[in-house]
């Protein structure tokens, strides 16, 4: 290889203008790129550039000024690299010909194969027989011929694009898809790829005609224009398509407005407008749709829906989140829509979910704190009328976080800081059926908690482990409710009250360690005692934050076992337990706790009820709580067995169980769950349940999947919901179809079963079809 230096060329070449022959290639290329006091776009070569050539044979001739290259000719100049059997350039035209299986590799990442290739000496003009184009994107483009001018525009004639790569075992085979054009434009400037009068064809048989169009190439990161359309067909909006066009403003700017026709109900328009700043980015987006036909809703569901009892529709939300400084964050996502249901039956990206969450948020989080102060609305999109739903949601303003651990040890001992604020409202009682069960009443509520907690680890000599705490918490609340509609009693709905708890613990745990030449075991016995009053007004405040409570291993060595700050475990209680890990030289793991809580005195607070039952039937109600345990094993083979249980404290009867099998190997995945719980009236749960879950996936080729899930109900002995997909996928198309089917006794009215297709072209776009709103993928 000579490297050559445009400062050096001219001397060298009159020195040695008949023995150099790469110098004489270096001074062509050189100086045709200084008299371009413009480059185009794509033409971008370095004052500084060096031209490096290799071949096995070089030719000066004087009288014709031609340069000669043979025999593996490799050039490398200003980014541009060829390869080819033989090179000449002619110094009087400037022309560079190239011929024997053409190879060159553009700045810009395209890559070109051809059987004779014609340029001028800065690549920005010429003209190519036989050519294939391979982008960095991976799209082709083949053509018979192409002539490149201004170095900023290549025409293909009779070319054909394609996203698909060709085929390894026939690379003559059509591909899955591809589009003849009659001509095919790439315009460096405008960074797209225009194809006129093509044919769009599958399996290489043609299916339509398109008389234009327009693509973005692959260096089109930010460019306004058409993006690819999307289709789709549901019962009651018709046959829907969507053409989006993309707008840039600015650097940190832009917007997307979409057209959607649906054949049933007319014409949807969105629009999507981002700003990006130097710590965040908002994003505001508004739809809307004046209905051709609402009534056809009502006749699809057989009853009276929200969308089919409107006619203007329509939705604006916006999301945003910026980055205040590295330790705080501000943001928001919020939606507000004309009905309850628009967004859903029209899957708006992003908000067509049966709910949605609606939020305001500034969080902090430093070494040893943390702050979180949010906002929420929570909307219920359904589309029955008369249904109360989102009216029972409470509107959240706000709930606060706060924790802190003191930097400084505190007589010895870590100091912690929680402080919980809570305000909310809500316009209607949410009641479950004919249950005396409230979630939530109507009115406001507001709460004001905060807790100390100081521990104090010790470790003995011969390995104990004791470790001291005293807690105390003290709670504010503002009540102006209406009281349950039922007969529920004992409630303080009105006024403000408080209450206080203090908690004073010992743990002990000895931690026992045995190994084996290929295993090692740790066994750790644990005992917890927390002496503390009654808890005051024990289900007589509203519990919005503590209603979820199941009773089992995660649970058994916490001090305060209920899942919020609305109610506070009362009484001395103590707990015992073991637990065990295990590992193996061979990558296995194995796991296991097991455990009882007591009650020894004062009141139990799962034994009191509260507008939800929380804790009742729980285990905790008895002085012995009834037993829990859990044992696993993991193993390197892609083999997961668990099992959990919650056993009757007297007669060791299963009240609550889950056994978990899992299997990743190869082209096989699944997991299979068998649940059976105990009827917990008290909570609401008025009979047993048992239940068989599985889902399982097998990729029987690179490109061929099928799945499968399904739950089965064992007590009344039939599917509730089960279903089956199959894919593929390859680098140019996606194409997926899954059937559903889903019973549901609470409105047998509806449709039972469910299909979804989608087949997506990468580059040109997607076709949906589905029978549903949701999305089964």
């Amino acid at each position: 290889m000579a490297p050559v230096r445009r400062s050096e060329t001219a001397a060298f070449l009159a020195a040695l203008r008949a023995g150099v022959a790469a110098c004489a290639i270096g001074l062509a290329f050189a100086g045709a790129a200084q008299a371009q006091a413009q480059p185009p776009l794509d033409v971008s070569v370095p004052a500084d550039a060096k031209m490096l050539l290799a071949a096995d044979q070089l030719i000066y001739d004087h009288d014709s000024s031609l340069v000669i290259a043979t025999g593996g000719v490799q050039i490398d100049y200003g980014g541009y690299q060829l390869v080819a059997e033989r090179v000449e350039y002619d110094q009087r035209t400037g022309r560079v010909r190239a011929s024997g299986k053409v190879e060159m590799l553009e700045p810009g990442g395209n890559r070109i194969y051809a059987d004779n290739l014609d340029v001028t000496d800065d690549f920005s003009d010429g003209f190519v027989n036989a050519l294939r184009i391979e982008t960095p994107d991976n799209t082709r483009i083949i053509a018979e011929s192409a002539e490149r001018s201004g170095g900023t525009e290549t025409t293909f004639n009779n070319g054909v694009y394609t996203a698909c790569e060709p085929c390894r075992e026939n690379p003559a085979k059509a591909p899955f898809w591809q589009i003849k054009a009659r001509k095919v434009i790439q315009n460096g400037v405008t960074q797209t790829v225009r194809l006129e009068r093509a044919t769009f064809e599958l399996f290489g048989m043609p299916i339509a005609f398109l008389p234009y169009l327009e693509l973005p190439d692959h260096q089109a990161k930010r460019k306004s224009g058409f993006l690819q359309p999307s289709f789709s067909v549901t019962d009651e909006l018709g046959f829907g398509a969507g053409i989006p066009y993309y707008y840039v403003i600015s650097p940190s700017m832009d917007v997307t407005v979409t057209g959607t026709g649906y054949t049933k109900q007319g014409f949807l328009a969105e629009g999507e407008f981002r700003q990006r700043f130097e710590n965040g980015e908002v994003i505001l987006r508004m739809a809307g749709i004046s209905q051709n036909n609402p009534d056809n809703f009502d006749a699809s569901a057989g009853y009276s829906t929200v969308d089919g009892s409107v006619t203007e529709r329509g939705f604006i939300a916006s999301e945003a989140k910026f980055e205040i400084n590295p330790r705080w964050t501000f943001g928001w996502d919020v939606m507000l829509q004309s009905d309850r249901n628009f967004a859903r039956t029209y899957g708006l990206q992003g908000y067509g979910d049966v709910r949605h969450t609606s939020e305001v948020y500034l969080t902090g989080l430093a070494n040893r704190s943390f702050f979180d102060l949010r906002a929420y609305k929570f909307d219920v999109q359904d589309d029955w009328i008369d249904s109360t739903q989102d009216k029972e949601q409470a509107l959240v303003y706000p709930v606060l976080d706060y924790n802190r651990i003191s930097p400084r040890s505190v007589a010895g001992g870590e100091l912690a800081l929680n402080v919980n604020v809570q305000n909310l409202s809500r316009e209607n009682e949410d009641r479950l059926g004919v249950l005396e069960r409230y979630p939530g009443l109507e009115g406001e509520s507001a709460r004001l908690t905060a807790e100390l907690e100081w521990k104090r680890t010790f470790t003995t000599a011969q390995g104990l482990r004791l470790t001291t705490l005293l807690a105390a918490r003290a709670d504010g609340n503002y009540l102006d409710l209406t009281g349950p509609s039922g007969t529920y009693s004992g409630l303080e709905s009105n006024g403000s009250t408080g209450r206080g708890m203090v908690t004073a613990g010992l743990e002990a745990s000895y931690p026992i360690l045995m190994t084996t030449a290929n295993s090692t075991h740790v066994i750790e016995p644990i005992a917890q005692v927390f002496v503390r009053p009654n808890e005051q007004l024990s289900g007589g405040l509203p519990n919005e934050d503590a209603q979820s409570f199941v009773f089992d291993t995660t649970s058994l060595f916490d001090r305060d076992k209920f899942s919020g700050y609305d109610r506070i475990e009362g009484g001395t209680r103590a707990n015992v337990g073991v637990r065990y890990t295990g590992s193996y030289s061979n990558g296995m793991t194995t796991f296991a706790t097991f455990g009882q809580s007591y009650h020894l005195a004062g009141l139990n607070s799962f034994t009191t009820t509260d507008l939800v039952g929380a804790g009742l039937d729980s285990g905790l109600e008895s002085r012995a709580s009834d037993f829990v345990a859990m044992a696993g094993v993991t193993s390197p083979a892609g083999i997961t067995l668990s099992g959990s249980g919650r056993f009757d404290n007297e007669g060791l009867s299963l009240k609550r169980g889950d056994l978990t099998a899992g299997l990743a190997r190869g082209p096989f995945s699944g997991t299979f769950t068998y649940s059976d719980v105990a009827a917990q009236k008290g909570y609401g749960a008025t009979q047993d349940r048992r239940e068989l879950k599985g889902a399982a996936t097998l990729r029987f080729t690179e490109n061929w999947s099928v799945s499968g899930a399904a739950s089965y109900d064992l007590e009344r002995q039939k599917f509730y919901r089960s279903g089956v997909g199959l894919a593929y996928g390859d680098e140019c198309v996606e194409f997926a179809i899954s059937y559903q089917r889903l019973l549901d006794d609470n409105k047998p009215e509806t449709r039972d079963w469910s299909i979804a297709a989608r087949l997506s072209f990468r580059t040109l776009g997607d076709i949906n079809y589905s029978t549903v709103d949701e999305n089964l993928f």
